[in-house]
C-alpha cells in the first residue's frame, strides 16, 4: 500500500529557484542587466535548451564572465562593461567576483612535489577502487584495528566561504586531492596540510578526483564539476591539459566520482531538472540522464548511452498550461563501478520526473564498456515519478501524477567475492533494501534484506562497504523526508547495519544514538554518509556530526569524534564542523581523513576536512 504521509521541500533554502521570482533587491546593479540581457533565454521556460537560473547559479562568478567576455555569451557580452557583467554575474552566483581565497601562509614553503608517481596512489575514487568495495588493505591503510581508539586530529583544513564539503580526498604520495563546492582544486601535503597549488574550474565539485598515467608517463588527476564539464590537470603543478563538457541537455549535471579504466575516463551523469521543476513555467521535462567514456589524454568522447532510450515528447500540460515532456529522468547520481572480468561498467540511476515511467529508472544497469551498449538491467522500484515540485505548496503544478516515493539507486554499486569464491553485486538503495545480484545471470536477486523504513532522504543513501563477508550499510531514515510511504507499518531506523554475504541476514546492528542532537539546530539522528573500512574497523559519519568506528564483528564502537565545532586551520581561514553527509571516510598512509560539514537538506553546515591520526 502507498499511503502519502508527509511532503516536504528536500532542498530546504538550498538554492535559489530557477527562473522563479527571487528575493532580489531591484537596486542591484545586475537585475537589470539580467533582465535585458539574459532573462529571455535564460528563463527555465526554455524546455532544457538553454541553462536556467538554477543551473547558472551553480558556476562562479569568473566562469560566467568568462562565458560573457570569451565563451558561448560572448556575442551577448560584447554590449556590456566589463562593471555590468561582474554585476550579472555576482547576482546569479549570490557571491563576489574578487572573492578573497587563501592567505600567502597557507601554501607551503618549497615549490613542488617534485613528480608523483600513479605507482603511488594509496586511495582514489568513491570506493577506493573499481569494485567500489569501501575497504582499505592494512598496508595502504597504515592504521591497524588495534590503534583505532588512539586515532588524535592533527590538522585541519577550511574550504573558504563553504557550508558543504563533499569532494572525497585521493591520496597519492605525500599528497592530497580534494575540491570544493565553488570549484577550487587543492592539493595537499599530507604531512602539514599546506597547500602545494590550486585550481579553479568553472563550478563546484561534488565527485571526487581520480590518478592516473598519461601516454607520456605524467601523472594526471581528472575530475567533473557540477556543470558537466570533465578536466584534465597535471598533478606536478595543476596546470590544465584539456576541458570537456560531457552533458548534452542544458540541465546536465555531475555529482558522482568518474571511474579510470583502459584510457577511458567513464563520467556519470545526473540532470538538475528534477529542481527546475519546481518552477511551474518549466517544460518538464526533456533530459535524461547517461554514463560518458572519454579518451582519458584527449577529452574527446568515445561513446554516450542514455539511462532512457527513446526521446521525450509531448505528454500533457500541467494546471497553468506549461507543456510537459516524457520519459524523463533516470539521472546517473552515483560513481561508475567497473567488472574487469566481464568488460563491464554498472551505474545505479534515479527516478523518473515525468509519465510515462521506464524500466531503467532506480534500477542498476551493467554497461558494456568497450561499446557502450546496455548489457542488463535490474529495476528495484518500478513507476517511480518524482520532481522538487511535489515538496512545494506553492508550486506543485509538475509535480507528476501520481507521485512517486523518489526511491533511486544513489550509491556506486560494489562488487565483492563471498567466502564461496562466488562474484556477486550488491547494492542498497533509499527504499531501505540490499539486493545482492548475480553478475552472471543478468542481475538476478541472490538475496534481498530491508535495513530501513526509506524515503527520499532514507534507506541507504551514499552508500555500503565490505570485507568479503558482510556488507556494512548506513541507513540515513530521516523520518521528515518521505514522500510516499510505502511502508507505513515500518518505523524508521537509522543506524549501522552488518549483513552476512552468503545469506543476506543481518548480522549486528548499530541503531544512530538518539540523545547527541538534543538542543542542536539542523541535528539528525542518522547515517547518511557512506562507510569506509580496513580490516576489522568500519568507519561511519553521521548527520549528528560525529565520526564513528565500529568493530566489524559486533557493532561496538571503538572509538568517536565529535567534529562539530569551530577549528583553528592549518590554511588560515575560519572552519567549522558539522553534518557529516556523503562519500565515506579516507584511510591512507596512516592517516585518517573525514569531511565535516554539510549544509544542504537543513542539515548542520560546516567547512572542514580533518586528518586523524594514531598517537605516538
Amino acid at each position: 500500500m502507498r499511503r502519502i504521509t508527509r511532503i516536504t521541500t528536500i532542498v530546504l533554502g538550498l538554492l535559489p529557484l530557477a527562473g522563479l521570482a527571487q528575493d532580489e533587491p531591484a537596486a542591484h546593479p545586475g537585475t537589470a542587466v539580467f533582465a535585458s540581457t539574459c532573462a529571455a533565454c535564460h528563463s527555465s521556460a526554455q524546455s532544457g535548451r538553454t541553462p536556467s537560473r538554477f543551473m547558472l547559479s551553480n558556476l562562479t562568478p569568473r566562469a560566467i564572465v568568462e562565458s560573457l567576455e570569451n565563451g558561448t555569451m560572448r556575442a551577448e557580452g560584447k554590449a556590456l562593461s566589463r562593471e555590468q557583467k561582474i554585476a550579472v554575474a555576482e547576482l546569479l552566483t549570490s557571491r563576489q567576483y574578487s572573492a578573497a581565497g587563501l592567505p600567502g601562509s597557507a601554501y607551503c614553503e618549497d615549490s613542488g612535489f617534485g613528480g608523483m608517481s600513479a605507482d603511488n596512489i594509496t586511495f582514489m575514487g568513491f570506493g577506493g577502487n573499481y569494485t567500489g568495495t569501501g575497504l582499505q588493505e592494512t598496508r595502504s591503510a597504515g592504521i591497524r584495528a588495534d590503534q583505532v581508539s588512539d586515532l588524535e586530529l592533527q590538522w585541519a583544513f577550511a574550504m573558504p566561504g563553504a557550508s558543504h564539503i563533499r569532494t572525497k580526498p585521493t591520496v597519492v604520495d605525500d599528497m592530497v586531492i580534494v575540491g570544493d563546492m565553488f570549484g577550487v582544486v587543492y592539493a595537499l601535503e599530507a604531512e602539514t596540510g599546506c597547500v602545494r597549488w590550486n585550481y579553479a574550474a568553472d563550478s563546484g565539485i561534488r565527485g571526487g578526483i581520480v590518478l592516473g598515467e598519461s601516454p607520456d608517463a605524467a601523472t594526471i588527476a581528472w575530475f567533473v564539476d557540477y556543470n558537466a564539464n570533465a578536466y584534465a590537470l597535471n598533478v606536478d603543478d595543476g596546470t590544465l591539459l584539456w576541458k570537456t563538457k560531457t552533458g548534452t541537455h542544458a540541465e546536465a549535471s555531475n555529482t558522482g566520482t568518474p571511474a579510470l579504466y583502459d584510457g577511458k575516463l567513464i563520467v556519470p551523469v545526473s540532470n538538475m531538472a528534477v529542481v527546475t521543476a519546481m518552477d511551474p513555467t518549466y517544460e518538464c521535462c526533456t533530459g535524461s540522464g547517461a554514463v560518458v567514456a572519454l579518451d582519458a589524454a584527449t577529452g574527446k568522447t568515445i561513446w554516450r548511452l542514455r539511462t532512457i532510450g527513446e526521446d521525450a515528447k509531448p505528454t500533457r500540460k500541467n494546471a497553468i498550461g506549461t507543456q510537459l515532456y516524457g520519459p524523463s529522468g533516470a539521472a546517473v547520481w552515483s560513481s561508475p563501478t567497473i567488472d574487469v572480468a566481464r568488460g563491464l561498467v554498472y551505474v545505479g540511476t534515479g527516478e523518473n520526473l515525468t509519465h510515462p515511467t521506464t524500466d531503467t529508472s532506480d534500477a542498476i544497469l551493467a554497461i558494456d564498456v568497450a561499446t557502450g551498449k546496455l548489457d542488463w538491467s535490474f529495476q528495484g522500484t518500478p513507476d517511480d515519478a518524482f520532481t522538487m515540485a511535489c515538496g512545494r505548496q506553492d508550486w506543485p503544478q509538475n509535480c507528476p501524477d501520481p507521485v512517486g516515493p523518489d526511491l533511486d539507486f544513489g550509491m556506486a554499486p560494489i562488487l565483492i567475492t563471498r567466502e564461496d569464491d562466488k562474484e556477486i553485486l550488491v547494492v542498497g538503495q533509499k527504499s531501505g533494501m540490499v539486493w545482492a545480484l548475480d553478475p552472471d545471470d543478468n542481475g538476478a536477486v541472490l538475496w534481498s534484506t530491508r535495513v530501513g523504513k526509506g524515503g527520499a532522504l532514507g534507506g541507504v543513501h551514499w552508500g555500503m562497504a565490505t570485507d568479503g563477508k558482510r556488507v556494512y550499510a548506513t541507513v540515513a531514515d530521516r523520518g521528515d523526508a518521505v514522500i510516499v510511504d510505502v511502508n507505513p507499518d515500518r518505523p524508521v531506523s537509522p543506524g549501522v547495519y552488518a549483513l552476512d554475504l552468503m545469506s543476506g541476514d543481518v548480522n549486528w546492528s548499530a541503531p544512530a544514538p538518539d540523545d547527541t542532537c538534543l538542543g542542536k539546530q539542523g541535528c539528525f539522528v542518522a547515517n547518511s554518509a557512506a562507510p569506509s573500512m580496513i580490516p576489522g574497523v568500519v568507519f561511519a559519519g553521521a548527520l549528528d556530526g560525529y565520526v564513528r568506528a565500529y568493530s566489524a564483528e559486533d557493532g561496538s564502537v571503538v572509538w568517536q569524534y565529535d567534529t562539530n565545532g569551530e577549528y583553528e586551520t592549518v590554511n588560515g581561514v575560519p572552519g567549522r564542523g558539522g553534518a557529516i553527509d556523503g562519500p565515506g571516510p579516507v584511510i591512507a598512509n596512516g592517516t585518517l581523513y573525514v569531511n565535516s560539514g554539510y549544509g544542504m537538506f537543513g542539515q548542520m553546515p560546516g567547512n572542514v576536512l580533518l586528518a586523524f591520526r594514531v598517537a605516538k
